[in-house]
């Protein structure tokens, strides 16, 4: 399994398709204010103190979907892109941004945490989302600054583990266990006892800010911003209109105070491993591995069997339970919360509940879950027979969701307006499908690989990949021995173990310094050859290589020795993929003269 940062994400405002009624526009009203972004201790590591970050490896960030705010990173504004794209570097965009090991994405604008405790935004900047103390859009990466920072900053936010991006603004979780937040604040969001907006970071107090919040170990942010300790208690601040807060009350909150334990209230809730927080509700995931909910419930969100807002936790529903429900859901391992709900189980299925009028459950039907249901696997239709496994993560944006494979692979189903499914179209899906390569187009022959990041924004998708392949070269030859002034046919064969795709492959093979070239084929791609009769080196362009597939160059030459011996060919194998043991990208073979 590789690394997996686990990170659910926001719904943004669901611009949900039109509906009969007023409580429907004055919810989409709300949600268009409450956009929600979680992040689970995926870098921060339990207990008090200094917290350290992970050994996660660094890989490449990519984005698709809506792009209009320059939210994918790329350097542009583009509507829409159907498949993922590299989010660039810098200005102006030169190559990849690398080094990443976790990502999230809000509204309009995304937040990339780096191996070194730095963080960039990209995106919309209206309300000071990105944190470089302007309100300028930005459609590459751009530092965070430091707290007390002012344009054009010269320190920047560093000892971050885990950032949190929301709706219009930010959250960071540092090492030493407090949160630094920053941009829009009209809902006390930020949690620094205000409701001012900030271009730069400030620091998320408690207790009417008495003092700052501390011994954080997760954070995620959403209509309800939900901080979990190293104690096991949960914290929330911000909005509250419909009990996202999970505190007994609808009023908004600036500080953090501690979540109730269920809907008497007399109690803190303790024992979570794990917190998500969705557009107008919030879940915890219980050390026994049972989830409870709170919140926004008139699709079902909270999972209780009703369409009943609570104020304060309630115990979600097993599958196939119906209200009052004497099962609730257990064996889950990860939460994605946005403007649906979704778990991963330990045995790596899916279970979603809530809104589905776009699909967004993956159960093959868009009818409203008020418990959860099974997502089916991948090819299937409704009635599902199977569903979808090897899973561990999911996100989930404003109609559609994601979820990261055991394997590296990714597949996304629901509203596809703007691409953010990654299939290259921009079809609904009510089931799964796989997410693309970088660079295919629908019907795409090759499929994303190596993510170990995913991350779900308002109509669009980011992630980060490391993508690992293992080149080996082996040559044989015939005849063994060869007569001199006779052709010899070497047999070069290029083997990518993987674990994912080999990509810009090429082959070099250079003549023997007593052999003279005849030529050369590739059984995939081609060969730039010398002139017939020289000793010049032949290169074959192979391209991209999958795992467990192999592709061959078959090179003729002519020995030319006056005084018998042997000849000896050497091929190199080389790609753009990483690969972490060269030592076998090289094969060299002897023949015998005769």
């Amino acid at each position: 399994m590789p690394h997996v940062l686990t990170v659910d994400h926001p719904p943004g405002p669901p611009h949900r398709p039109s509906l009969p009624g007023l409580r429907v526009l004055v919810l989409a009203l709300l949600a268009a204010l409450l956009l929600a972004v979680g992040v689970t201790p995926a870098h921060a590591a339990p207990g008090p103190g200094v917290r350290a970050l992970r050994p996660g490896v660094p890989g490449t960030a990519l984005g698709w979907g809506r792009g209009n705010n320059g939210q994918l990173g790329d350097g542009t504004t583009i509507a829409n892109r159907t498949t993922p794209d590299r989010v660039c570097g810098g200005a102006p965009c030169t190559g990849p941004l690398q080094d990443v090991i976790s990502l999230s994405s809000g509204d309009l604008h995304t937040l990339a945490l780096r191996s070194d405790g730095t963080v960039l935004a990209w995106g919309n900047n209206a309300s000071g989302q990105l944190g470089n103390g302007t309100y300028t859009d930005q459609a590459t990466p751009t530092p965070v600054c430091a707290a007390g920072q002012s344009a054009p900053c010269s320190a920047f936010l560093s000892g971050v583990v885990a950032v949190a991006a929301g709706y219009s603004y930010s959250l960071a979780l540092l090492a030493d266990g407090t949160v630094a937040a920053w941009g829009s604040n009209a809902f006390g969001q930020l949690g620094d006892g205000t409701t001012s907006s900030r271009n730069t970071p400030v620091t998320t107090c408690r207790y009417s800010c008495t003092s700052a919040l501390s011994n954080v170990v997760a954070i995620t942010a959403g209509g309800g911003n939900l901080a979990l300790l190293s104690s096991g208690f949960v914290f929330s601040w911000g909005a509250n209109e419909r009990g996202e807060l999970g505190n007994g009350t609808t009023t908004n909150s600036t500080s953090a105070e501690p979540v109730c334990a269920d809907q008497a209230c007399n109690a803190s809730l303790t024992g979570i491993t794990a917190v998500s927080a969705g557009g107008g509700h919030s879940m915890a995931l219980r050390s026994d591995s049972s989830v409870v909910a709170w919140g926004l419930n008139a699709d079902g969100e909270v999972g209780d069997g009703t369409t009943t807002d609570r104020y304060a936790p309630v115990r979600v529903c097993a599958v196939g339970q119906s209200a009052p429900c004497t099962q609730g859901l257990t064996g889950i391992a990860a939460l994605g919360t946005g403007a649906l709900s979704a778990a991963v189980t330990t045995t790596g299925a899916v279970r979603t509940w809530g809104y589905n009028f776009l699909g967004q459950l993956g159960d093959g039907t868009t009818t409203n879950r008020t418990t959860p249901v099974i997502v089916c696997a991948v090819g299937e239709s409704a009635p599902c027979t199977r569903g979808l496994t090897g899973v561990s993560a999911v996100t989930s944006g404003t109609g559609h969701a994601v979820a990261l494979r055991s394997d590296g692979g990714v597949v996304g189903w629901g509203w596809n307006t703007n691409g953010q499914v990654g299939d290259g179209t921009t079809t609904q899906r009510n089931t799964p499908v796989r997410v693309c390569a970088v660079g295919e187009s629908a019907p795409c022959g090759r499929f994303l690989e190596g993510a170990t990041v995913i991350s779900g924004g308002t109509e669009f998708t980011t992630a980060v990949v490391r993508p690992l392949a293992d080149l080996a070269v082996a040559i044989s030859a015939s005849p063994e021995p060869v007569v001199n002034g006779a052709n010899l046919t070497y047999t070069v064969t290029v083997r990518n173990s993987g674990p994912t795709s080999a990509e810009g492959v090429t082959l070099t093979d250079t003549v023997p310094a007593n052999g003279r070239f005849v030529s050369a084929a590739a059984s995939k791609g081609s060969c730039v050859t010398p002139p017939v009769g020289s000793t010049d080196s032949v290169k074959c362009t192979i391209g991209v290589l999958a795992s467990g597939t192999t592709a061959t160059v078959t090179l003729v030459v002519r020995p030319v020795s006056t005084g018998g011996g042997s000849i000896t060919d050497t091929a190199r194998a080389t790609g753009t993929t990483p690969d972490p043991d060269t030592d076998n990208n090289t094969a060299t073979i002897t023949t015998p003269l005769r």
